[in-house]
């Protein structure tokens, strides 16, 4: 069909003009809810203040769940808000330092071989690699030269599970996601039931525990710089 235009008596400076094709579909606009890191409140702000009303605008922080939301336009069901959290980097969670969590030496210095590039010695990583997929084989070896024959092959390796596994080593990586690189001491923990190992590091715990909050004091103190007039309110 060719476009057809419609002059309306009474109007004739109006004009209707009717196109073929599908009409865009009807839907109802929703705001914009923006997930991100711990800075990303700060950051909208900063970029945004000028067309933004402060006393608008409101922030609240959850140190519990170590976050800090952002809702722009309280009163605007169209309004940007933006939830901002403290979370463990992805290289740090995909090392499981400090989760519990046990796996086999192989697979240990499998992570350890891909991931050499946060050791702060390389040499040390891959000696660390070769300890670990030679770790079982010597100790069975040990447990078998060991053995009384009367099935208490659990006991004997309570016994000889000693190896050249360093006590601890250092690796440099983000704590948390968004968070600058920090070098910290990690140790190997072996169970001797199955011989399956964890990564455990008191010092990262320190740092996590004691870093948090002084980190969302910081983002705080931020806002307050890029917008003085809004409000916070701790949860």
């Amino acid at each position: 069909m060719e476009n057809l235009s419609l002059n309306l008596k009474g109007f004739e400076k109006e004009t209707i003009v009717f196109r073929q094709g599908k009409a865009p579909e009807m839907h109802n606009p929703k705001r914009n809810v923006y997930i991100g890191v711990i800075d990303s409140a700060q950051n909208y702000l900063a970029k945004r203040v000028n067309v933004l009303n402060q006393l608008n605008c409101v922030v609240i922080v959850n140190r519990e769940l170590l976050s800090i939301h952002l809702i722009t336009d309280e009163k605007n069901e169209l309004r940007d808000e933006v939830i901002g959290s403290l979370q463990l980097s992805e290289k740090f969670k995909k090392f499981g330092i400090n989760s519990g969590d046990y796996i086999t030496t192989h697979q240990m210095a499998d992570l350890i071989k891909m991931n050499r590039s946060v050791f702060e010695n390389r040499d040390e990583a891959m000696k660390l690699v070769a300890e670990l997929q030679n770790f079982k084989a010597k100790i069975d070896k040990e447990v078998e030269q060991k053995s009384d024959n009367r099935g208490n092959t659990t006991n004997l390796r309570a016994q000889v599970v000693t190896s050249n596994i360093p006590k601890s080593f250092k690796v440099k990586l983000p704590i948390f996601k968004g968070q600058t690189s920090e070098a910290i001491e990690v140790e190997v923990y072996i169970r001797d039931y199955d011989l399956c190992c964890t990564l455990v590091s008191p010092e990262a715990n320190d740092i996590i525990e004691s870093t948090r909050d002084s980190i969302i004091e910081s983002q705080l103190e931020k806002i307050k710089e890029i917008c003085p007039e809004i409000v916070i309110i701790e949860q």
